[in-house]
């Protein structure tokens, strides 16, 4: 997922239950943890409560308290989801049921009057580390307002429920009632430092970043530098035709930020922004299949870095903008494939390639290997004649962290192992009777199936717009071996959700079959060429990226270790 962890805003990512389950689990836990809580008080204390007493317990202090903010923070929170509300909720109740646990072990009355104020504190800090890691710190005043719906229904259901009889001092509760405000006030100044050192550093508000990234809001960073990247173009024309962008940007960094939806933004517009509307071909889905009965698009991920995301997600027209008219040709070579990796001291770096004319579609695979620098490999190559495509087909859950940087010895390597490939590939004879087909699937998940035949040899590309493959596809792939004389599967690199990227696991690799079956019907006689094409002035992060990935990861532990602080001290305060 990359060697510099930006992608860690995954694990801040998961699918809610639906809202309907979520409402029932809530009313059913309140009875659960009543009962529990009852038993607990019965077993553990000197106390008898009356039995007549579970049914108002659970009512006033499992279930009302956490009903009521559910349904309150999506009001006051204009967007809030009512579903990641009520999850809030539900979490909450589970944070007093375990302080209900342990209040039933509290040996006097003054720890146990230290442990209900905490519950209330550590309920409160919740609502308002959430809502504003969720909704952005520029509502904090909502926030801390609305988060104390909780601790004050508690608070009256406490008293309602027969609190006055212990008979606390006024002292004991403005010192618990400050220490609440103490702490809340204590947490949003930990936040506001967080991101005011955020901003300080990159002019990125850290939780405007997060909460954009939680919703999939589509977002301008106001970083990087101009610049005019090279587009490539890959096209086959076999009566119908197939354009691929290749484009030197990197389809970054996450979700609707900068150019995270890049990939799927250029399919989209290649294929006709044909989505789940009427196409050239229905799948059983509903979903559309193109390619066999007209023309398609898709994308390749060249060998590049985050420092080529793009800054702004408008800049995805200037990129199609570069998207060229290729010269194209029947003539084309066999497919050369070499390996590099025992003799250049890695685990596997791959090289396929094949001369299309007087040009080269080369494509790379480095075992263990995530991004490269984009002068790595192209420093002194020119971009009309040579397409460079890194196939990026690791695990999708489980992928590699090393990044080659320009200029060290991993880099040296690898360019003297690119430079003898082609080498070896300008002897590769061009014959005329250069044929294809392809066939791109959009269901729910964007594919490409394309089958190329020359002299005889017969090559399957299979291509998702995923970060990765899954293993499903990786197993899908080698299958077709028996049948193809190679087999080149690839990735998009695509980080258009986190969402996938923290929840994927499997692939419609029936959807991907039929692509491949389509393909190989559709084999005709066919010209392919490309195209190289620098755009219009776009921004690029460039080195800000580091400066944004640098302050998100230190500031992550720092949080942490500040969030445990304050708890600590909360705790040392009210029982010492």
């Amino acid at each position: 997922m990359g060697a510099d962890n930006v992608d860690a805003f995954q694990r801040l990512v998961f699918s809610v239950p639906r809202l309907r389950v979520q409402a029932a689990a809530l009313v059913v836990l309140s009875g659960v943890y009543g009962v529990l809580s009852f038993a607990g008080f019965s077993l553990f204390t000197p106390f008898s409560p009356d039995p007549s007493r579970i049914v108002p317990v659970a009512v006033l202090i499992f279930l009302v308290p956490f009903l009521v903010a559910a349904e309150l923070f999506p009001r006051v929170l204009d967007g809030y989801p009512r579903s990641w509300s009520y999850f809030l909720a539900l979490t909450s109740q589970l944070v007093l049921f375990v302080y209900a646990l342990v209040l039933s072990g509290a040996d006097n009355v003054g720890n146990a009057w230290s442990t209900i104020w905490l519950s209330f504190i550590t309920l409160y800090l919740v609502n308002i580390l959430v809502l504003v890691v969720s909704t952005g710190i520029d509502r904090s005043d909502r926030i801390l307002l609305a988060s104390l719906t909780e601790p004050g229904l508690l608070i009256a259901a406490f008293y309602a429920l027969g609190g006055s009889e212990f008979g606390f001092s006024t002292y004991r509760h403005v010192f618990a009632f400050a220490s609440l405000l103490i702490a809340a006030g204590f947490l949003v100044l930990i936040l506001l430092v967080v991101d005011y050192l955020i901003k300080s550093n990159t002019d990125v508000s850290a939780f405007a970043l997060t909460s954009g990234l939680l919703r999939n809001d589509r977002e301008s960073l106001d970083l990087g530098v101009e610049a005019r990247p090279s587009v490539e173009t890959f096209a086959v024309d076999n009566g119908d035709r197939l354009t691929v962008a290749a484009p030197w940007v990197h389809p970054g960094p996450l979700g609707g930020f900068g150019g995270g939806q890049l990939s799927g933004n250029l399919i989209d517009a290649l294929n006709g922004g044909r989505g789940d509307d009427e196409g050239d071909g229905t799948a059983a889905d509903g979903g559309v299949e193109a390619g066999a009965a007209g023309d398609a698009g898709f994308f390749f991920h060249v060998p590049c870095t985050h420092k080529e995301d793009l800054s702004n997600p408008a800049d995805a027209e200037r990129i199609l903008g570069a998207v060229a008219e290729p010269e194209r040709t029947g003539r084309a070579s066999r497919l050369v494939t070499e390996s590099y990796g025992e003799r250049e001291g890695y685990a596997d770096v791959r090289f396929h390639g094949r001369r299309v004319g007087d040009k080269e579609v080369i494509v790379l695979h480095g075992e263990g290997i995530d991004d490269y620098d984009t002068g790595v490999f192209m420093r002194d190559v020119d971009h009309d004649e040579v397409l460079l495509i890194d196939q990026h087909r690791h695990d999708i859950q489980n992928g590699p962290d090393v990044e080659i940087q320009y200029g060290s010895a991993e880099a040296d390597r690898l360019k003297r192992a690119f430079d003898d490939f082609r080498e070896r590939l300008a002897r590769a004879e061009l014959t005329d009777d250069y044929a294809a087909g392809f066939a791109v699937t959009r269901t729910g998940q964007d594919a490409l199936a394309m089958v190329e035949s020359v002299d005889g040899q017969e090559v399957l590309w299979v291509g998702v717009d995923t970060n990765g493959l899954t293993p499903d596809v990786r197993a899908t792939a080698d299958a077709y071996h028996d049948e193809f004389d190679a087999v080149i599967p690839f990735s998009t690199d695509t980080h258009a959700s986190i969402h996938e990227l923290a929840n994927m696991r499997e692939s419609d690799v029936g959807a991907i079959e039929r692509a491949v079956d389509r393909a190989v019907d559709d084999v005709a006689p066919a010209t392919v060429g490309l195209a190289s094409r620098r755009t219009e002035p776009v921004k690029l992060l460039k080195n800000d990226y580091n400066g944004l990935v640098f302050s998100v990861n230190i500031l992550i532990r720092l949080t942490i270790i500040s969030l445990v602080t304050l708890y600590a001290l909360l705790v040392l305060w009210l029982f010492f």
